[in-house]
């Protein structure tokens, strides 16, 4: 017979007792109830949660379970507020009470439908103003959050007495994560009475300020939007000695003003400078207006072993300070004067930025400046051409500086893009080139022709969607021959000859600026100021307008037309048809036979499409420009063509089709 475990043990007490035996006896503990919560992890008891199978039962806690992670979490973030809380209160529990209160008031002010908003901004000024707690909340994420909205909502006179307990810890305030928003906010928000007080606050700190990554943004802003030419003046001078530290002089303009009455000062000065851009190179601070302008000095006035030396620190950052047009020129000037193996090195580091270089408004001259003047032209098409042509499209639909620097490449020093100034200004550069200008211009043609020709292949329309593109793609279609210019003649023909082809009336950038300018009909006002600085673009609040309407708005201002209708792009039809005899006369004396734009819009224009044409003045004079530089051949294929639809031509009264039929004889 199988005894269960309680007879079993109760038999062998039994005769534990009865015989003597010493033989020991293992006894089990009684469960006891506990009032002890569980802990986090550990199972409940049927005893402490009542009877087993109860429905009222609580839910067993239950590790590595989705609920227990939250439950846990919870938790824990709420004991972590609640000790934050603590500390807070333990640091300063007037201020810490200051500031709930303050905030309080902010979660009614920042509402954009808040009523009386000049009483709450001025109730949260007494507030903190008697308490001087301005530059005690504003390093705090929460409460900085405060005063910016103070700021943006108060009047000039609350600005301005919100500004005396910001400005003496100007310094404290601009090197904080939080603190350095609220510096930002009175430049956004203040009177330009203001703007000059933050700037003389500044500057007494520049030095430390230039190198620190929330302050020099800061500081580059100051110098490039709000400071005067005095006050950059200044800014400079603190970098040139300490003696501008605390006294400035007004005759100094420049860093070689400093020793022009005591010459022992230009080794000290030019010491102190070089340090300061050292410091700036190793931080990788340089994309500063302030250390760009003080390289751009420092490069011209310094000795050869100490300007070798900042050179080969600032080579692998030429990206970074093109971003103005000192920052520009001290870029061309390191590329220039550095060793060959140097300029392969920068040009590595440059290749990821070669799209947002091309497109900027200084930084696309030292793009051009290197294209015309670096001899290895196997790097050059794989460091700067290969980058070029993957997105030549955006660059050439950026703006102009794009659209120079593609006609660089395949069109150089033509004054149908640049002004012989710049022409002149790049060939200056060529005395650091050994490799004949001409000789390398054709290698860098022969590298970017194919990859453009399927560009063009793949998007014909994009090259004719304008004027100014219409007129880009007219420049380069000069320095092509024999087979590729035949697959661009035949691309761009059947964009012609589509009937269904039509262009905005004014030339849409990618970025839709060009549209802007357009559609606007306030004309920019003059400033007395020259525009060297970098370009800020202004974001555009989402509560001013729908974003679906804006843009129909702004698309019907600026409606479609006919390709061939358009000026800008007749213009450039005609410089590529004119172009036919130009090439013709050139391949003959070379007896070559040479591919005409003209016969292939011929070739590929159906007599519906001719129909439609001859109904309009400008494609008329197109087809007049044709017969006047096409072959015998092409001039009988046209007037074939003509003939089919010559009693509606001479029906027509505008000019050019008038002009058309006296020439055909009809």
């Amino acid at each position: 017979m199988i005894q269960t475990k309680k007879r079993s043990i109760s038999a062998s007490e039994s005769h534990g007792e009865g015989s003597g035996s010493k033989k020991p006896v293992k006894k089990f503990k009684k469960l006891e109830v506990s009032n002890k919560p569980a802990g986090k992890f550990q199972k409940t008891t049927a005893a402490a949660n009542g009877k087993p199978g109860d429905k009222s039962d609580k839910k067993v806690f239950v590790a590595n379970t989705p609920e227990s992670k939250k439950e846990y979490w919870n938790g824990l973030k709420a004991k972590q507020k609640e000790l934050r809380q603590q500390r807070r209160q333990n640091k300063s529990k007037e201020l810490y009470e200051l500031s709930v209160s303050a905030k309080k008031v902010y979660e009614k002010l920042k509402r954009k439908n808040a009523e009386n908003k000049d009483e709450l901004v001025q109730k949260l000024h007494d507030m903190l103003g008697k308490e001087n707690a301005y530059t005690k909340i504003a390093t705090s994420h929460d409460t900085a959050r405060v005063i910016q909205c103070m700021i943006k909502n108060a009047s000039e006179g609350v600005c301005d007495q919100i500004a005396d307990s910001l400005l003496p810890k100007v310094f404290d305030l601009a090197t904080s994560k939080y603190g350095h928003h609220c510096v930002t906010s009175l430049f956004k928000h203040g009177s330009k009475q203001l703007w000059q007080r933050v700037v003389d606050a500044i500057t007494k700190h520049v030095v430390k300020m230039v190198n620190h990554a929330f302050s020099g943004a800061i500081v580059d802003a100051t110098y490039n939007e709000y400071a005067t030419n005095d006050q950059r003046k200044f800014m400079r001078q603190a970098f040139y000695s300490e003696l501008y530290l605390l006294e400035k002089d007004r005759t100094i303009q420049t860093m070689k003003d400093c020793w022009k009455t005591n010459g022992y000062m230009k080794k000290s000065v030019l010491t102190t400078v070089k340090g300061h851009l050292v410091q700036a190179a190793n931080k990788k601070l340089t994309d500063n207006s302030l250390i760009h302008a003080l390289l751009a000095e420092f490069l011209q006035e310094a000795a050869d072993v100490e300007r070798s030396e900042v050179i080969e620190l600032y080579l692998p950052l030429l990206a970074s300070i093109s971003s103005t047009k000192d920052g520009t020129e001290a870029a061309i000037f390191c590329f220039v004067n550095s060793v060959v193996k140097d300029r392969r090195a920068a040009l590595k580091a440059m290749k990821p930025y070669v799209e947002k270089l091309a497109i900027h408004e200084h930084g696309h001259r030292l793009i051009m400046c290197v294209l015309n003047c670096y001899d290895d032209t196997v790097i050059l098409g794989k460091q700067i051409v290969g980058p070029i042509l993957e997105q030549i499209e955006t660059i050439v639909g950026s703006g102009d500086w794009g659209r120079k620097v593609v006609g660089w490449i395949f069109s150089p020093a033509d004054k149908q893009l640049l002004h012989p100034t710049q022409i002149d200004l790049l060939d200056s550069y060529l005395e650091h080139s050994k490799k004949d200008k001409d000789v390398r211009r054709k290698e860098v043609l022969t590298a970017a022709a194919e990859g453009f020709c399927r560009q063009v292949e793949k998007n014909a329309s994009f090259w004719l969607r304008g004027g100014h593109t219409a007129l880009l793609t007219a420049v380069i279609l000069k320095s092509f021959e024999g087979e590729q210019l035949a697959r661009l003649h035949r691309a761009l023909a059947g964009v012609v000859c589509d009937p269904d082809w039509k262009v905005h009336e004014n030339e849409i950038n990618l970025d839709g600026s060009a549209l802007l300018a357009n559609v606007s009909d306030k004309k920019p006002k003059k400033t007395e100021k020259t525009t060297e600085r970098k370009v800020k673009k202004l974001k555009k609040s989402p509560f001013e307008e729908d974003k679906v309407a804006a843009r129909e708005k702004l698309l019907a201002a600026n409606p479609l037309v006919g390709g061939v209708e358009h000026a800008g792009v007749h213009i450039a039809l005609k410089k590529m048809i004119k172009l036919d005899q130009e090439k013709r006369q050139l391949a003959s004396a070379e007896g070559e036979e040479i591919s005409q734009f003209g016969q292939a819009v011929i070739e590929g224009l159906p007599v519906e499409q001719l129909k439609s044409w001859i109904n309009q003045n400008r494609p008329c004079f197109l087809l007049l420009l044709i017969f006047e530089n096409a072959t015998p051949e092409v001039q009988r294929t046209l007037k074939a063509k003509i003939a089919s639809v010559k009693k509606e031509l001479k029906m027509q009264k505008h000019t050019g089709g008038k002009l058309l039929v006296e020439k055909l004889n009809l």
